[in-house]
């Protein structure tokens, strides 16, 4: 390669087609660099996950970003930073339908007789967003969430829910921070935008909500995936459904990866697809319209359990 650009095409090129075919082929493979094997397992798993529920993988669209490229003085050193967006195109029941997701990447390359090599890398997974430090809001001023004039208090809008989960899946929203693991941050966002109210300011241990100010403050509720679920079924009234058919958009799924009994992920149901399974927004990896069972997901095991969490159509604010 003759330069660390057209290694870095060359190389998420790769990442496309083993993405789209669950294997690496035969070219580029004398250049694939520690940690590719993982790739080819996370897209078998996709392949698999896909099939459990009927679909079939027609088309991957990749575009990458890259956020940072620094160079040594001698140009044989790079340490890169870049951002990958996948689409995943997919027919079901003659019905084709979009799957997307952001990968984040801190890689370093190395060039060697004249080859650029991937040394080192790291890509964002399930509570790991390579967020080097947790980013403030950029301004102290309360989030408005626009309502329609007829919107009542202790109605939870689920489109609105939805609405602000699509707007910003793949982005953060500037007055809030983004935490290395976001995923119930973000959830909680969206059950915000929704009209569950904020209650227990300002003892972190009790109730749901995030102090605005110069140094905002949370609920462990509102960033916490085990936190958040206590809420949701006790104070909020969320009910255990027993499949995830029984669910809503603007409901949550929460995740437990070990199948110890502690939650450790949370998505917002923002779809379904045509064989009626939710399809999930998410941060941390950020997703849109994911479908739930995240098998393809690095830190999925079989032990994993799900809790499917119906929200009330009303909700009041609880007690203090």
């Amino acid at each position: 390669m003759s330069s660390c650009i057209d290694a870095l095409r060359s190389y998420f090129d790769t990442r496309a087609r083993v993405w789209l075919h669950g294997s690496l082929g035969d070219r580029g493979r004398e250049r694939l660099a520690p940690g590719i094997e993982s790739l080819v397992h996370q897209a078998k798993q996709k392949r698999r996950a896909y099939e459990r529920l009927g679909k079939r993988l027609v088309r991957v669209h990749t575009e990458v970003r890259i956020d940072k490229l620094e160079e040594n003085a001698e140009k044989t050193v790079a340490d890169v930073e870049a951002t990958e967006r996948i689409c995943f195109t997919y027919q079901e029941a003659a019905h084709p339908s979009v799957e997307c997701c952001l990968i984040r990447h801190q890689m370093r390359w190395a060039k060697e007789g004249g080859v650029w090599h991937r040394v080192t890398g790291r890509e964002s997974a399930m509570g790991c967003d390579l967020v080097r430090e947790t980013r403030g809001p950029q301004d102290a001023v309360h989030p408005r969430f626009p309502r329609d004039p007829e919107w009542q208090a202790g109605v939870y809008d689920r489109i609105r829910a939805v609405r602000y989960a699509d707007a910003w899946w793949d982005g953060t929203n500037p007055r809030f921070p983004r935490f290395s693991d976001d995923c119930t941050n973000f959830v909680s966002q969206c059950l915000f935008a929704g009209g569950l109210p904020m209650w227990g300011e300002s003892d972190r241990t009790k109730g749901w909500w995030f102090q605005f100010g110069s140094k905002p403050n949370w609920s462990y509720s509102w960033s916490t995936a085990q936190a958040l679920y206590l809420v949701l079924t006790s104070a909020f009234g969320g009910q255990v459904v027993s499949d995830p058919s029984e669910l809503k958009m603007g409901d949550v799924i929460f995740y437990d990866w070990n199948g110890e009994g502690i939650f450790h992920h949370s998505t917002l149901v923002t779809d379904f697809d045509a064989m009626g399974e939710p399809l999930v927004n998410a941060h941390t990896i950020d997703s849109y319209h994911r479908p739930w069972v995240y098998m393809d997901s690095p830190a999925w095991t079989p032990r994993t359990r799900y809790a499917w969490v119906h929200l009330p159509d009303r909700v009041k604010r609880p007690s203090r």
